[in-house]
């Protein structure tokens, strides 16, 4: 099944006409892999930041998605059409490797590394995922800040998805380039500078301080 099949005729559309600001699409790579990393707010994120960066690229994004999001429609589903992968929260490393391999393929990944959504005003710690990635391939780190509405539960997202309101922002930095390193000599106090230095960036875009 191609990525986004009958998507891109009306929802892709309407969810990238929702913008009210939309800044920094040439900082995404024309070709490449390369790690999309931001904040997440509310259920349709995921879907609205593909949308902007479908348009400009025609290049699907491989989202990762909390697995009860992934059941609605079935792993493989999910995985072939919409281009989420699976996060389980007790493995988390299972989607990583999916991730890993998509970049190592040469696609582009995208993946919010607060691990949930947070309408706060400033960042929730940062998970390693994103810092692993980047080491691991040498991928580019494009960061990117969202504003959307906040959503809870299932009929929140779905009219969230669907409204027209030109309620949504994103605004995308320039790359971050990190050295690929050798499994073994991946260190925590590395991924912890890396992922700071990610979420600080993140949070520039989103204008939602990193305290951490």
């Amino acid at each position: 099944m191609k990525r986004y099949a009958g998507l891109t005729q009306w929802l892709m559309p309407l969810l990238a006409n929702r913008y009210h600001t939309l800044t920094g699409l040439e900082n995404i790579p024309a070709s490449g892999p390369y790690i999309l990393a931001g904040n997440h707010v509310g259920s349709p994120d995921p879907m609205a930041v593909m949308a902007a960066v479908y348009r400009h690229t025609r290049r699907a994004v491989v989202f990762v998605a909390y697995d009860n999001v992934v059941r609605a429609f079935g792993k493989k589903l999910a995985y072939n059409w919409l281009a989420i992968v699976e996060k389980v929260e007790n493995r988390p490393n299972e989607c990583l490797d999916v991730l890993r391999r998509e970049l190592e393929n040469g696609q582009p990944v995208g993946i919010f590394p607060e691990g949930m959504r947070n309408a706060a005003s400033f960042l929730l710690p940062g998970k390693t995922g994103v810092a692993r990635l980047a080491h691991w391939t040498g991928a580019p780190v494009i960061p990117f800040g969202f504003t959307g509405p906040s959503t809870w539960t299932f009929g929140q997202g779905f009219r969230a998805t669907l409204s027209l309101r030109r309620n949504l922002a994103l605004r995308i930095g320039e790359p971050l380039v990190f050295p690929k390193v050798p499994d073994a000599e991946i260190t925590k106090a590395l991924l912890t500078q890396t992922t700071r230095t990610i979420m600080t960036r993140i949070g520039e875009l989103a204008g939602r301080p990193y305290p951490y």
